[in-house]
């Protein structure tokens, strides 16, 4: 751990007295546990931690920040931290979690720290649902900021469409409200350029009327995913927009909580889930259970406040390192190398998933908001663990030699909310079309000139 000395001369009593939450700085009861996030693979020092009760908290530690010259981390859950928030104020935001619900006009307004399980409890038994990813325990707004594409998306399009108004504070410490009609530059570019901006400390956003979903997985053995490939990427040629799936390539653990036929197995998983019509759905299903008897079977009709079980995605801190790529086709040639990279018996990779897209994402026009590459048809997802920093070494070096081999069938395109490190600051510029990202580099001039907001991943003019 290396605090910059700068900081021996910051004014910490300053901050704690003009704000309602708390400040740890290090050596703090709870500064170890605050300063890490979900992510355990990164490992971040910051100055001084603020736990923010309230937007005026928020308010009092940007502008706190702005006159020590420390560069500005947020966090809630964790999951999706891009760099690690070294000699930082971390503005660490769980404490602002309140959940308003309008059910008539459809819409949620959530704080900065709410999770999607706290939207779920009060959302589900209204017939509702948000557009949440495969976790609930992921928070909100890095998640809808950052585009988010979960089981609704092909129905319903990306989290980051249906935002309709965003509260955040700004580089200069004043707290703005950015919707269509106020602010509407920062409301352009916060949906889909993250947290370049701002703190975010309230999101206002729309529901959707589904109760119950088809939903689940089909498991079977990996010596079948070729075929399964060419299978999936012709059966999804013809599936309805209600419809949202993925082809998921695992390394199951050898754990005693896992199912023997299972335990220490590389399998894959069709998920899918449909909206509206459980019959449809089990009809398209039925079609994969026709193509191969699976080893298990988890679909069924369930209420919407069980979609975490389609995914099963962990809930317990972990260290992990991804990464993406969209893809406009599923070659057959791509196929191959998926195949070989995803099932070989030396690959450090966990998951490899591959999740369509199309439907509803597709429909919304480029210039709508800072999403870019609405016409991908596939989003390539890679996944694994690094507890050492010799297993994330060995996995960077695999994701380069799959990258490399699969470059002739990838148009450059990704998504935000799976990269992270070197990547993030690499490869932000391929998230958004040309034009997108001039837009948002002069919105980063305007409302963030000395770079505060360094954390998230990175707006930086190409080289003259």
């Amino acid at each position: 751990m290396a605090i910059n000395q700068h900081f021996a001369s910051i004014d910490v009593q300053t901050l704690r007295q003009g704000v309602t939450g708390r400040v740890l700085t290090p050596g703090d009861p709870d500064y170890e546990q605050r300063r890490r996030g979900w992510n355990l693979a990164v490992n971040q020092y910051p100055a001084l931690i603020l736990i923010a009760a309230d937007a005026e908290d928020v308010v009092a530690g940007v502008n706190f920040a702005r006159e020590y010259g420390l560069g500005v981390a947020v966090q809630s859950t964790g999951h999706g931290i891009h760099y690690a928030g070294d000699d930082s104020l971390l503005i660490v935001t769980t404490e602002i979690a309140s959940v308003e619900v309008d059910a008539e006009a459809r819409t949620a307004r959530v704080g900065a720290g709410v999770i999607w399980q706290q939207v779920l409890d009060v959302t589900t038994p209204l017939g509702l649902a948000p557009l949440l990813g495969s976790s609930p325990h992921v928070g909100v707004v890095g998640y809808s900021l950052g585009g988010g594409i979960g089981w609704l998306a092909r129905r319903y399009g990306l989290a980051a469409d249906s935002v309709r108004r965003v509260e955040l504070v700004t580089a200069d410490g004043v707290l703005r409200h950015a919707s269509s009609t106020e602010h509407s530059d920062l409301f352009w570019g916060v949906r889909g350029g993250g947290g370049n901006f701002g703190v975010v400390t309230a999101l206002e956003f729309n529901l959707y009327p589904v109760a119950t979903i088809y939903g689940g997985n089909l498991i079977y053995p990996a010596e079948r995913i070729a075929d399964a490939l060419h299978f999936y990427r012709d059966w999804v040629q013809s599936v309805p927009d209600e419809l949202t799936s993925s082809i998921s390539i695992v390394r199951v653990p050898p754990l005693p909580e896992v199912p023997e036929p299972l335990r220490g197995k590389t399998v894959f998983a069709l998920r899918a889930v449909q909206v509206g019509d459980a019959a449809q759905g089990a009809d398209l299903i039925r079609q994969w259970l026709d193509w191969q008897t699976p080893m298990v079977n988890t679909f069924a009709e369930m209420p919407f406040a069980n979609i975490a079980t389609v995914s099963n995605d962990p809930v317990e801190p972990r260290p992990l390192h991804y990464s993406s790529e969209l893809l406009d086709d599923l070659s057959d040639d791509a196929i191959d190398i998926i195949t070989r990279f995803a099932t070989d018996s030396a690959s450090p990779l966990t998951i490899n998933e591959i999740r369509h897209a199309g439907g509803a994402i597709a429909r919304v026009a480029p210039d709508a908001n800072a999403i870019g590459h609405r016409d991908a048809q596939f989003y390539l997802i890679l996944v694994g663990a690094v507890p050492s920093q010799e297993s994330r070494a060995n996995l960077e070096a695999y994701i380069r030699r799959f990258k490399e081999a699969l470059s002739p069938y990838l148009p450059g395109g990704v998504y935000l909310n799976f990269i992270r490190a070197d990547e993030a600051a690499q490869r932000a510029q391929d998230a958004y079309l040309p034009e997108s990202y001039a837009r948002l580099l002069e919105l980063k001039a305007k409302y963030d000139p000395a770079n505060m907001f360094r954390f998230t991943y990175r707006l930086v003019a190409p080289p003259n």
